[in-house]
């Protein structure tokens, strides 16, 4: 039989007042503590004896717990960040401790107390790993991304405000990271939190800013998105002037693996060996890749396929988007297509959106059988509707510029004829090979003159049959864009003065004028925008979002030759003069013309000299880049425009626009002939008495503009 002992409150030698609190059974009952008032009685019996002055027998050692030392040190105080902890004296009890039942057990004895128990003084300890701060903030940031699209889900917020407080969460990360020395490559194969917030991020980008509406509000995300993966992950190289946008990769082509690969197996496997009958379009396709910036930043998705995909499919896959919190839900419009299809690809390039084509797309005129050049780009007349009333229509109206011998009539000059982008020469000639290959098939190869048929249609849909005007009183029927590009308003293919002596053989020098203004159909959008329809990052990484538009004219001056004398010094002065001229000597340009697409090659700083229709000519040419391409230009990219990225210049997003293509050297096509856009826009303003300027570029407005009195529409 156990007995329990009192504490120090009662005497020693108080022998009744012991027995009288015990039970029936002879054990002693709990009593409370004299330093608490508060009762707990499910914790009573567990309670261990605190006060330090009171004598416990010497009949065995009490302190079970070897981690607490029999010694006369002080207890440490209990922190206020436990001081509901169940070891504080505010709400402690104590019991009779119990002794060995022997026969001498109800003798008198002397107790000596032991050490009490010690509290000790936990402090939450302090991080000094910066890999555990940042998997900790990683794990807060998810929350915090997580909360504000559950916002917007639940519509208390709309999505460009959801947008922004997501891009504050990753600024605010980033410039907190920035201030660790932290050098550890975290990635979505070993951190749960990364993958969430990858999964947030890729509904942002594929799901919810789909929209072209919401091009900017993407950009500004991406760009922030790529700063925060910076911060965590070194290895991976994002270049300050190039965004990396979000890619597919192959499940298993890293060596780890992420969680819940087997689900999705097991899902697949499923959906093949199911024998319950479904319809859908045809097709469609569910695809299990992984998605992200980097084989080692990447999480699972389920790619949906759809040729058409309906409200009912996005629903669908917003369902699916919540039950894994790290795999990711994407739906496209996309199907499956047999490789060996009939399907032919257009040897020229055909816009997506026919009412909006971009700039270096294929031109000719409506009723052109061989000539085929390229679209330069769209221009403005800045009219002073105040000087000029009469030219109020054309100052809403919009304007193309190519090559005058590319969209002139040499026949009839007083023909001013209407224009087709893509080229009408180019259609022809692609139907006629066609159709004579569709002859030539052999009866018997069935399969092959389906193609062939099949193709000829296409193009019939694409491009119906029209009539054409081949003067002033015959027509023919053509196959013509849908939507007709304009017409040719002034042009000329001739040489012009430069107002310049030579100072070598004090001749007046010539140049080469090689224009024609196109007036575009209203109904057509005009951007100098190179158009997403183009692989262009399989040329340059750096070519993509505003990187395709054109954003400045650079103006180019011509090197005029100087008499120079046998006295080396004055050498040495006219070549520094020369460098003084132009800055742009030796930047590297590139031009996409319909024949030859994207080229690359080098501003050369002296003239060429060639020998033309009689007379001795010179232009400004480019040297073409022969570890990127044979050859700069060829037949048919004729009126290209002759582009540099402004980063290289002055760290500028967009492009710069240089001049106009016109020539090209034969044989080799090693170089690139071109006029300066600045002595185009001259030109054109001695024609008309009007400045022109390029859309979308950044000029100094002319003083006698009234900008209230023109249409900012066509500045766009």
């Amino acid at each position: 039989m156990k007995r329990f002992l009192t504490r120090s409150s009662r005497r020693s030698d108080d022998k009744e007042n012991i027995d009288d609190n015990t039970n029936s059974s002879g054990v002693m009952m709990p009593t409370k503590s004299n330093q608490s008032d508060n009762s707990h009685d499910s914790i009573r019996d567990l309670r261990p004896i605190f006060n330090k002055n009171e004598k416990t027998p010497q009949y065995f050692d009490m302190n079970l717990n070897p981690s607490i030392s029999i010694t006369n040190s002080k207890p440490m105080t209990i922190t206020s960040s436990y001081k509901d902890s169940l070891f504080s004296s505010r709400q402690s009890y104590s019991t009779n401790q119990s002794l060995p039942n022997t026969a001498n057990s109800k003798r008198q004895q002397n107790y000596e107390y032991g050490q009490p128990l010690q509290i000790l003084n936990i402090v939450e300890e302090d991080i000094s790993d910066s890999g555990d701060i940042v998997n900790e903030k990683l794990g807060q940031l998810f929350q915090d991304l997580s909360y504000i699209t559950s916002q917007f889900n639940n519509s208390l917020t709309n999505l460009s405000a959801s947008v922004i407080d997501s891009i504050d969460c990753l600024k605010s990360f980033t410039n907190y990271v920035n201030t660790l020395n932290f050098d550890t490559n975290i990635t979505t194969y070993n951190n749960s939190s990364l993958r969430k917030i990858f999964k947030i991020y890729l509904n942002y980008y594929d799901n919810l800013l789909k929209d072209d509406v919401y091009i900017k509000l993407k950009l500004l995300l991406v760009k922030h998105f790529d700063e925060f993966i910076k911060t965590i992950n070194k290895d991976v190289i994002i270049d300050p002037d190039v965004i990396l946008k979000p890619i597919n990769y192959a499940i298993g082509s890293n060596k780890d693996h992420l969680p819940n690969e087997d689900k999705l197996m097991n899902i697949i496997d499923k959906m093949i060996t199911t024998t319950q009958p479904f319809k859908e379009q045809n097709g469609s396709f569910i695809a299990p890749i992984t998605r992200g910036l980097s084989p080692d930043l990447n999480i699972l998705c389920l790619y949906f396929g759809y040729p058409n995909p309906s409200e009912y499919h996005y629903k669908q896959a917003q369902t699916l988007h919540d039950l894994y919190d790290d795999v990711h839900i994407l739906v496209m419009k996309n199907k499956i297509e047999l490789a060996a299809t009939s399907k032919f690809k257009f040897p020229f390039r055909v816009p997506l959106d026919v009412n909006s084509p971009p700039i270096s797309i294929s031109i000719s005129t409506d009723n052109s059988n061989k000539i085929s050049g390229t679209l330069g780009g769209y221009i403005y007349p800045k009219i002073n509707l105040q000087k000029q009333p009469k030219l109020k229509s054309y100052a809403n109206s919009k304007f193309a510029i190519s090559c005058g011998h590319v969209c002139l009539d040499t026949s009839n000059p007083s023909n001013y004829p209407h224009i087709s982008a893509p080229s009408t020469s180019l259609i022809s000639m692609y139907k006629n090979a066609l159709v004579q290959q569709y002859k030539n098939t052999n009866q018997n190869d069935i399969e092959s003159k389906q193609a062939y048929y099949k193709a000829i249609e296409e193009i019939g849909d694409l491009f119906p049959m029209k009539r054409s005007k081949t003067n002033k009183t015959e027509t023919e029927l053509r196959n013509l864009p849908q939507v007709r590009f304009g017409q040719i308003i002034w042009g000329e293919r001739t040489l012009i003065n430069l107002n310049l002596k030579n100072e070598i053989s004090g001749l007046q020098e010539k140049k080469l004028s090689d224009l024609a203004i196109i007036k575009v159909n209203k109904s057509i959008n005009c951007h100098n925008f190179l158009g997403d329809d183009v692989p262009w990052m399989e040329y340059d990484p750096s070519l993509i979002y505003e990187n395709l538009y054109i954003r400045k004219v650079l103006n180019l001056k011509r090197y005029i030759p100087k008499h120079i004398d046998e006295n080396i010094n004055e050498i040495d002065s006219n070549v520094s003069e020369m460098d003084e001229i132009n800055s742009y000597y030796g930047v590297p340009v590139f031009k996409y013309g319909s024949t030859t697409k994207y080229t690359r090659g080098y501003l050369n700083g002296i003239k060429l000299v060639y020998w033309l229709d009689g007379a001795i000519h010179s232009s400004e040419f480019i040297v073409n880049s022969l570890e990127s391409n044979s050859c700069f230009a060829s037949g048919g990219d004729s009126g290209s425009w002759i582009l540099t990225k402004l980063q290289e210049l002055n760290n500028a997003k967009g492009l710069g626009v240089i001049g106009m293509l016109h020539s090209y050297d034969g044989e080799y096509k090693q170089f690139g002939l071109f006029t300066p856009m600045n002595e185009i826009l001259n030109r054109l303003k001695e024609v008309t008495n009007i400045e022109w300027g390029v859309l979308g570029c950044e000029e100094e407005k002319s003083k006698d503009i009234n900008d209230d009195m023109i249409d900012e529409s066509i500045l766009d």
